[in-house]
């Protein structure tokens, strides 16, 4: 992270972070090497993973992993908060329930602190499956955004920008221009709300959970307004957020659909693809998705905008995740062949083939002659030219990255969807996040490996 993960690894260096060792590993790691695919067959890894597109991959070719190494993989699969409170329970107690976790990059600050996450150390890097695992291959943003203090604790396995989308036969039937500012779409929202009656103008993500965040603070990026200062202080009642999420609450309070408030990431896509909304914003990795034919009834009528706010800033919804081996994870190694497999050439190439989406994080796919004349045959060059013009434009500057993510984030968005339902006054109900935030920094973060002064 820039500013905002430069101050929390200011913070961080100061701390005593506990991280698991892995020299008691290093044995059994050269076991990959020694013993091939199979070094572990026999045993069981659990997986908790995040639900949405990210997934599929793992979902689908799954068996394939079990016949290369004998190795069983159970999967369970839950909402992104789900996921989150799932992991921690297990983590925080030392259950040992899973070997590999989803990581979003904005929980990093929260898992690694307590020493909840394995570092992938050089024994792991070193004891690879050459056909299947290139460091070099992992996209390097992505993958410095799942690290901290020098220490890698996830290999990406998505990396996507802010992407706005609408109609495009929509808009060529009533003569509309594509939109290039927050103004423009607020405009063409007004418009659309006359000429289609029976489809909401514009669709986000509403609902009361930090997994709204993105949409909220990639809007107010445009904006040119900041959560928090340089100082790590919120800046929820500064001039540019109340414009911002004033215009946010308008566009999904007056143009949105009639439950906008409790729209979820999965929820606000099946709205845009059902063709039940004209625009929409949000990740760059829904443009696969809408564009594909046995997923989406938007196929083919796709358009796709970089707009930008008041502040001259591009709207960009910032996200990156990773799999990660949780440090009291049973069987650590054969996780780690897991996630060798998962990031392989191969797997990640029949990601776009056979699922569609373009956004892996592989640069031996996405550099690929498979991979341009893929999207030439299935028509998706606007599409891939949109992306890379997301990833030329995304930014984690507005990012609160800090170890009350999670907090900070069901504030945010529990403030904005509350605004998005009842309406009310936008600057006051600011006000009062700006005071829940100032509270939920001030807290002492726990450190659940502290010592007790009791057993002092």
């Amino acid at each position: 992270m820039r500013r905002a993960r430069v101050g929390l690894l200011a913070v961080a260096a100061a701390m005593t972070l506990i991280v698991a060792a892995c020299a008691d590993d290093a044995e059994d790691l050269e076991a990959i090497e020694e013993e091939g695919r199979e070094a572990f067959s026999g045993q069981e890894i659990n997986l908790l993973l995040k639900e949405g597109y990210e997934i599929e991959a793992i979902q689908e070719f799954v068996g394939e992993f079990e016949d290369e190494t004998g190795i069983s993989a159970n999967i369970e699969v839950f909402d992104e908060p789900t996921t989150r409170q799932q992991f921690v329970l297990d983590a925080s107690t030392e259950g040992g329930a899973y070997d590999i976790v989803s990581l979003s990059f904005w929980n990093a600050p929260e898992f690694v602190r307590p020493g909840w996450l394995e570092p992938i150390t050089d024994e792991y890097l070193q004891a690879t499956d050459e056909e299947w695992f290139d460091l070099d291959a992992i996209s390097e943003g992505p993958l410095e955004a799942l690290t901290m203090d020098g220490d890698i604790y996830a290999i990406p396995h998505t990396a996507i920008g802010g992407m706005f989308f609408y109609r495009e036969s929509i808009f060529e039937e009533h003569g509309l221009e594509p939109p290039e500012t927050t103004d423009d779409v607020l405009a063409l929202a007004e418009e659309l709300d006359e000429l289609e009656p029976d489809m909401a103008p514009f669709v986000g993500r509403g609902a009361p959970t930090f997994a709204s965040l993105g949409s909220i603070l990639g809007w107010a990026h445009g904006y040119g307004a900041q959560l928090f200062d340089e100082n790590d202080e919120p800046q929820a009642t500064q001039p540019e957020m109340v414009e911002a999420i004033e215009d946010w609450v308008t566009l999904m309070r007056e143009y949105g659909p009639a439950d906008a408030a409790g729209l979820t990431f999965t929820e606000m896509g099946e709205t845009f693809q059902t063709s039940n909304a004209v625009m929409a914003f949000d990740t760059s990795g829904f443009g696969t998705i809408f564009e594909d034919p046995e997923q989406s009834e938007a196929a083919g009528d796709v358009g796709f905008a970089q707009v930008v706010g008041p502040a001259g800033e591009p709207l960009q919804w910032l996200y990156n995740e990773g799999l990660a081996i949780p440090s009291a994870a049973p069987n650590k190694e054969a996780a780690w062949l897991f996630i060798q497999w998962r990031m392989s050439e191969d797997v990640t190439m029949r990601e776009v083939t056979d699922l569609h989406r373009l956004d892996v994080p592989h640069e031996g796919t996405l550099t690929s002659d498979e991979y341009a004349q893929f999207a030439e045959e299935e028509d998706l060059v606007d599409f891939t030219e949109a992306l890379y013009e997301s990833f030329d434009n995304v930014t984690d500057v507005h990012w609160p990255f800090y170890p009350q993510f999670a907090e900070i984030g069901d504030a945010v968005a529990a403030t904005v969807s509350e605004l998005i339902a009842d309406g009310g006054d936008v600057e006051a109900a600011l006000a009062d996040l700006q005071t829940e935030l100032e509270e939920i920094m001030d807290e002492p973060v726990e450190d659940p490996e502290a010592e007790d002064p009791d057993d002092a």
